[in-house]
């Protein structure tokens, strides 16, 4: 037997990060522990999150990467890819634009 849902219902798939004590933290999007051992989540559905060269995580509405500066770049698109190529430079489903720390919101239990 199938799940059907109604036309107004969306799947929402919560991804998680274990925080400094072992305690899984999740979000809307995928989830990073930061350099100080805080999670943060994307605050977009499917949004990614990576922590930058310094440990800072920034997310986006898209998946992210980090390129061989160390800098976070994501697709600027809900479920777009993003991927460093062998260059270490990052591209993205469609469009890339940086990642950013508002686009980020501290995880929860």
């Amino acid at each position: 037997m199938g799940l059907m849902l109604g036309p107004f219902m969306s799947v929402v798939m919560a991804e998680c990060a274990p925080n400094i004590h072992g305690e899984m933290i999740c979000g809307m999007g995928k989830c990073q522990r930061d350099q100080y051992g805080t999670v943060f989540c994307s605050r977009y559905n499917q949004g990614g999150a990576v922590r930058d060269g310094y440990g800072v995580v920034h997310c986006g509405i898209g998946d992210c990467a980090r390129d061989h500066y160390g800098k976070v770049y994501c697709s600027k698109y809900v479920g777009g890819g993003a991927a460093r190529d062998s260059y270490g430079e990052v591209k993205c489903a469609g469009e890339c634009e940086p990642g950013r720390v508002e686009y980020c919101q501290a995880g929860s239990e």
